[in-house]
């Protein structure tokens, strides 16, 4: 799944019309009880089934599903604002709260720390480049 992410012109198809981000992130969607304010703007089928949601048991295929969010998020400003909209955020924060592998939750920060951050003023792709490369390498 994660080398789907590798081709930068494949992104918004696969945002745009596969909802490649939605599939990834509900494998890191869990039972947890959200807020009004965290379920606004989110799909519902993220919270809908309430506690008997499971997130994925196996902490490799979690630390894939995190570096295939994570190479979405360096493929441009348009992927990040796309994930931003669709509130992805709230589910890595959730998901890295209760992850115990150290790998995996390093992961989750890093998508954290890209979808957080202010691009105001920054050019395209700048800080990107790097980790794509250190991701696409595997």
């Amino acid at each position: 799944l994660k080398n789907c992410c590798f081709s930068q012109d494949s992104v918004w198809w696969l945002l745009n019309v596969v909802n490649l981000d939605k599939s990834l992130l509900m494998t890191l969607a869990g039972p947890e009880e959200l807020t009004i304010d965290e379920k606004i703007g989110l799909d519902p089928d993220y919270w809908l089934l309430g506690p008997q949601k499971v997130r994925e048991p196996d902490a490799l295929v979690r630390l894939y599903v995190a570096e295939a969010l994570l190479l979405l998020l360096t493929n441009g400003r348009r992927a990040r604002e796309t994930m931003r909209e669709r509130r992805a955020y709230v589910i890595i924060r959730l998901a890295d709260m209760v992850e115990e592998n150290e790998r995996v939750s390093e992961r989750f920060l890093e998508c954290v720390q890209y979808l957080r951050r202010d691009e105001e003023g920054t050019e395209e792709g700048s800080s990107d480049r790097r980790a794509y490369e250190r991701y696409a390498r595997g």
